[in-house]
């Protein structure tokens, strides 16, 4: 770790730790960083919520919101990024004098597009979700506020890109797993195998490469790993974005692109294709020939289509899945994608990436968060070298080696 002075340039030094931590104000770091960063994962200090130290340079203590969204933007806008880089971040909003709103995500939002950013996923952080029949899941923090008729139970997760185009993402790392009784190969009641991303140790939501894609709410519990740091999140609210928006592999051209087939699933017997989410027997791969219909499947055909509130033609779709096949540029040498998080606080950021596989920099003001950072990191990379994946690289010539650390990896 180290503290910055203002004439350093910094390039951090991946060679015997997978992480850097620096003790400074985000501004002055990141724009002495030299080294391009491929995904960015932060919860910065929230408006005049809570004060961390005595240091005037904190975010979060300005007078005025614009003030302080017009920082905090200038902040991501010094950020070096590669053009595939992604930027996930948390903020909450705020009340006024009168306990009104005062809109703080949304003006953040507002700032970071006309600064260039292109927002592009807005992810409900689901903290405690009431049901209908009066139970709860979950648990939030109590912010008494003059005026307010409910908790609250969530905020946001943005991610913004600056090109949408080049933008990198894998997908399938956190997919959701698939029901397997509804899950078979292709004309078997064979099940598919179902793959997690990683191994329980290193990756507590659960996923599956074969599976389908999530939704934009995500119900995570608060973090208890804060020590005394109020404002900590939890590790699992920020393993999706790290897994599906940070390369693990990245080579001389570029990130390694995820190689996938679309492969035909059966969902069981007699479920081979859908109709408007209902099952359709008729077996023509667009639409079928009506005219060739017994009048009970024309009147089944018709009890679907107004069902479904429509009625057009009654189009199929054939269950597929993305099927892992391989990586793109795998006859090249490669390192794993960085993370960097400008907030780092307790280092939450710093150890899910870790666990991951991939590099990390940690920022923030005070010395005792750096020293948690650095506590945090260190047991992150112990876990990851019990528990690491066995990857194969392959080289030009057919060898092989196994990836075993998250230094340079080379064939």
């Amino acid at each position: 770790m180290a503290v910055l002075s203002s004439m350093d340039v910094l390039v951090p030094d991946f060679s015997i730790k997978p992480y850097a931590l620096y003790c400074g104000d985000a501004l002055g770091v990141v724009q002495a960083l030299q080294t391009p960063v491929d995904c960015v994962v932060t919860s910065p200090p929230y408006f005049q919520q809570r004060q961390y130290g005595d240091d005037g340079k904190e975010l979060g203590q300005e007078k005025k919101v614009e003030e302080f969204i017009s920082n905090l933007v200038n902040i991501f806008k010094k950020i070096k990024m590669n053009p595939w880089g992604n930027l996930w971040i948390n903020i909450g909003n705020k009340r006024g004098k009168k306990g009104e709103l005062m809109g703080v995500p949304a003006r953040f939002v507002i700032g970071m597009q006309d600064a260039g950013f292109f927002l592009m996923d807005d992810v409900v952080w689901a903290k405690e979700v009431v049901k209908v029949e009066g139970t709860f899941e979950g648990h939030c923090m109590i912010e008494p506020a003059k005026g307010r008729l409910n908790g609250n139970g969530w905020e946001p997760f943005y991610r913004f890109v600056l090109d949408p185009n080049a933008a990198w993402s894998d997908t399938c790392a956190v997919k959701i797993p698939r029901d397997a009784d509804h899950f078979f190969q292709e004309g078997t009641n064979l099940p598919v195998e179902q793959h997690r991303y990683r191994s329980s140790e290193l990756l507590q939501c659960v996923t599956s490469l074969e599976g389908r894609n999530t939704t934009n709410v995500w119900y995570v519990g608060t973090s208890r790993k804060g020590n005394n740091h109020y404002a900590a999140y939890p590790e699992a609210l920020v393993e999706r974005p790290i897994a599906m928006t940070c390369p693990e592999y990245i080579t001389e051209v570029g990130p390694r692109e995820r190689i996938t087939e679309n492969t035909v699933y059966s969902e069981g017997a007699g479920k081979s294709k859908r109709i408007f989410g209902q099952y359709s027997q008729a077996e023509d791969e667009h639409t079928p020939d009506e005219s060739t219909l017994t009048d009970d499947k024309k009147a089944s055909l018709e009890k679907k289509r107004k069902k479904a509130g429509r009625m057009d033609f009654a189009r199929h779709y054939i269950p597929k899945y993305h099927r892992s096949v391989g990586w793109t540029h795998e006859d090249l040498p490669a390192n794993p994608g960085v993370v960097l998080d400008p907030f780092g606080g307790t280092g939450t950021t710093g150890a899910v990436a870790i666990l991951l596989g991939r590099r990390f920099i940690g920022v923030d003001l005070y010395q005792d968060c750096v020293d948690r950072m650095a506590v945090r990191c260190e047991g992150a990379l112990q876990t990851f070298q019990k528990h690491m994946p066995q990857e194969i690289i392959v080289d030009s010539k057919g060898a092989s080696a196994a990836a075993t650390s998250l230094g340079p990896i080379t064939p």
